[in-house]
């Protein structure tokens, strides 16, 4: 009996970050379940853009990190998300 391990390269904290991130464009900013994001009492600036859309940021559980999320507010929908921060600090354990 021959046993192989067979994986895939393993994911970064900070790709994992990102991953998790981006996967909420197109969710309802309301219906996000509140252990994801964003977490309301994280909120640091909240305005409206120019097209109309509102952008939230968000600190993060690290302290020199930031995300920001664009919404519709006609159909309360992440268009766009990004952060602020570093590779060391925008991290979410695997």
């Amino acid at each position: 009996l021959t046993l192989v391990a067979i994986g895939c390269p393993g994911i970064t904290p900070h790709e994992n970050f990102k991953s998790h991130l981006y996967h909420q464009i197109g969710k309802s900013i309301d219906e996000i379940p509140p252990y994801q994001w964003p977490f309301e009492k994280d909120k640091v600036d909240s305005k409206v853009l120019l097209n109309g859309n509102i952008e939230n940021k968000y600190k993060h559980y690290r302290e020199n990190c930031f995300y920001i999320f664009e919404i519709d507010p006609k159909t309360r929908k992440i268009v766009d998300a990004r952060f602020e921060g570093s590779e060391k600090d925008c991290v979410i354990n695997p």
